[in-house]
């Protein structure tokens, strides 16, 4: 009898030892499915497309393009891994789309009004339809807050805490109608935060220059008391707008604001230099992630040599001093090119000899064009005909004022025959008339980081590479 105990005993123990193994199994065999990635169909129609495809990226890497069809449609149906934060590219112009797995999801947009017109649909429809309210809703709350930098700051931070908590209620009421994941309503969450504070980053110089006060407000500690819950390496967010804005602002006042109070330069007068150095530095102790640490090294090195215009030796200085910070950046060769072509364009050097066509069709060298001349580069677009009428009546304004120069104009990203168009019908001198057939090699060896560029040769010299047309000096 004891035996047959026993032996039923041992029976028990196996089938529960079973049933334990059986558990485990499942439940790993539950975590690989999750761990696999599942398919995402991703489609819709653009309205007056702008570009032949639709281009779509996780972070910068692409994931899939899609050629428009003949009723400019497109899908992209790819295997996702996780879900997250994307965004399509259709040229000109991009837009964030929050993706899970097995989302099916449609989307419809008008470029004449690209955000405006923006519509998904289909499964995941609920969190980007939201995410575009969001945005469409920021654009507006910028022109108000405009109107707020000149309260104090307790009344500001009245003003911004009422429009961010009117967004979390409405956020709070579609979580109410539908289940969205954590890591979705984190994203929701993190925009809606942002936004806010960008704004309270930014208060204290708005403040100044609204105020026309000599110095920075005073501002209490508890406006920044947020800071105290920020996550300055969220890898959700590294290509997030809101959030790098964020950071991009946030940084910026950290150093001025520890500047002033710790270092002895006029930040005023000639701390340019010593200013973005600072940036760098607190990007280094700050933070970890490397995307996110090279993309705003990215932007304080751009932001320095395309605005900040300083001295060749400062600007030499600030390179070296770049480089030790991020000796592997991503984006070194883009930096790398971009002050090879700022060197390209100071004063006694020859204007890059890029082709470009005559109104006759034939190429012709920018050196040959304005070779034993006084020449005036600028440049236009037939997208922005408005720009193009400003800078025309401009230069009608101030011909008298230059006799001995020739304006010359370079179309940029217009078709061949609509640029002919638009010399017939504003009359312009042909002869003074040039085309690019390569913008983007244009726009980086000219380093046209702004529409109202332009460039003074004498005599195949360059006089000033970076001159505004709008504000010629005479």
């Amino acid at each position: 009898m004891a035996l047959v105990h026993l032996y039923l005993c041992i029976i028990g123990l196996i089938m529960k030892k079973g049933f334990l193994i059986l558990v485990c199994v499942l439940a790993y065999s539950c975590g690989v499915i999750d761990k696999r990635p599942s398919p995402v169909y991703f489609g819709g129609e653009i309205v007056n497309p702008t570009s032949p495809y639709l281009v779509l990226f996780k972070d910068d890497q692409v994931i899939d393009s899609a050629k428009l069809d003949r009723s400019n449609r497109f899908k992209i149906n790819f295997m996702a891994e996780t879900e997250g934060l994307y965004h399509f590219d259709h040229s000109p112009q991009f837009h964030y789309v929050y993706l899970e797995k097995g989302d099916s999801l449609s989307l419809r947009l008008n470029t004449l009004e690209f955000d405006e017109s923006i519509v998904f649909s289909g499964k995941g429809e609920e969190i980007n339809n939201f995410i575009v309210e969001l945005f469409l809703a920021n654009e507006e709350d910028e022109r108000i807050v405009d109107q707020y930098f000149q309260l104090e700051p307790d009344v500001f931070d009245e003003k911004i805490e009422s429009i961010r908590q009117e967004k979390l209620e409405q956020l709070s009421a579609l979580l109410k109608e539908v289940s969205l994941s954590p890591r979705a309503t984190a994203l929701i969450n993190a925009t809606i935060d942002y936004n806010a504070f960008i704004y309270k980053e930014k208060y204290p110089f708005y403040h100044k220059r609204a105020t026309h006060e000599e110095n920075l407000h005073n501002i209490p500690s508890k406006f920044y008391s947020y800071r105290n819950e920020l996550s300055l390496n969220n890898k959700d967010l590294i290509y997030f707008r809101p959030y790098y804005n964020f950071m991009k602002y946030h940084l910026g006042n950290l150093a001025y604001i520890e500047c002033k109070e710790m270092c002895q330069t006029n930040l005023d007068a000639n701390g340019a230099i010593h200013l973005n150095e600072h940036k760098l530095k607190l990007i280094d102790n700050l933070i970890q992630e490397k995307k996110l640490k090279d993309n705003l090294y990215r932007n304080v090195v751009m932001y320095y040599l395309l605005k900040v215009r300083d001295t060749p030796e400062n600007t030499l200085s600030f390179m070296e001093t770049f480089k030790e910070y991020s000796p592997g950046n991503i984006h070194m060769d883009e930096i790398d090119q971009l002050f090879k072509d700022i060197n390209n364009l100071q004063p006694n050097n020859s204007i890059p000899n890029l082709m470009v066509q005559n109104s006759d069709g034939r190429p012709v060298g920018l050196n040959d064009i304005s070779k034993d001349k006084k020449v005036i580069f600028y440049f236009w677009s037939a997208k922005h005909e408005n720009h193009f009428k400003n800078i025309q009546a401009r230069l009608n304004s101030i011909a008298s004022h230059y006799p001995e120069h020739t304006f010359i104009g370079i179309n940029r990203s217009t078709d061949y025959n609509q640029w002919q168009r638009m010399i017939e019908r504003y009359q312009l001198n042909k002869n003074n008339q040039y085309r690019s057939e390569d913008y983007e090699m244009l726009k980086t060896s000219l380093v046209i980081d702004h529409m109202n560029k332009s460039i003074i040769i004498e005599n195949g010299r360059i006089v000033n590479g970076f001159a505004d047309i709008l504000n010629l000096q005479y």
